[in-house]
């Protein structure tokens, strides 16, 4: 008769055998697993653009070497045409500031005025003379005064000093355009006239009339 001893042992070599049996059972299960995937590849970003320019180049429009010297009821216009290119659409505004070491003595006596006429498509010549390119709105609409500085309707108050002071920068800037789309081109006349003033003898004045688009959120 064997021993209670005796069975143990001889049961102790098939306890490894059986764990790794079972061992390779889970193995095997597990390498064995059903998988899926799905995925969208070519995933791209690209920032939109706000960009504007004028028809001419950012050079001035007015010069005193090629106007002269100018005196009372001395008066004087000229076009532009502003082009929106951007891929947002932007607001834009308008605003007239003195530029470093710029003069502003002749600035209380020269009365203004910001006229806005019908956009036009891109490139077309407006010359800066305005004898091409500018059409008036069928309302005349100005941005700064009531009437064409050169006539006695204008108002008078309207100076280059005041427009300096009303819209300095974008915030207070003259609006122009809203909302305003790509390829869509914008003209303006911009006229002055010396007041009959004797104060304004051998007085100079400079500006920068700025065009700034921001898009809209």
């Amino acid at each position: 008769m064997r021993t209670r001893s005796a069975a143990l042992r001889s049961l102790l070599p098939a306890v490894p055998v059986g764990l790794l049996l079972a061992g390779a059972l889970v193995w095997q299960s597990t390498a064995a697993a059903f998988t899926a995937t799905t995925d969208n590849a070519g995933n791209t970003w690209q920032a939109g653009s706000v960009a504007i320019s004028d028809s001419d180049g950012a050079s001035a429009l007015f010069d005193s070497t090629s106007d002269g010297a100018l005196q009372p009821g001395s008066t004087g216009s000229r076009c532009i045409r502003v082009d929106y290119t951007g891929d947002l659409t932007a607001d834009i505004r308008l605003y007239v500031t003195t530029p470093t070491a710029g003069a502003v003595t002749l600035d209380p006596y020269l009365v203004m005025s910001v006229e806005q006429g019908q956009d036009v498509p891109a490139g077309t010549t407006v010359a800066p003379d305005c004898t091409a390119g500018f059409t008036p709105t069928s309302t005349p609409t100005f941005l700064v005064n009531t009437a064409s500085a050169d006539l006695g309707s204008a108002d008078q108050t309207k100076t280059l000093a005041a427009l300096k002071t009303a819209s300095p920068d974008y915030a207070r800037g003259l609006p122009v355009g809203s909302a305003v789309s790509g390829g869509t081109s914008l003209t303006f006349r911009i006229t002055y006239s010396v007041v009959d003033d004797n104060d304004a003898q051998s007085t100079r004045s400079t500006a920068t009339f700025t065009w700034e688009a921001r898009n809209v959120p």
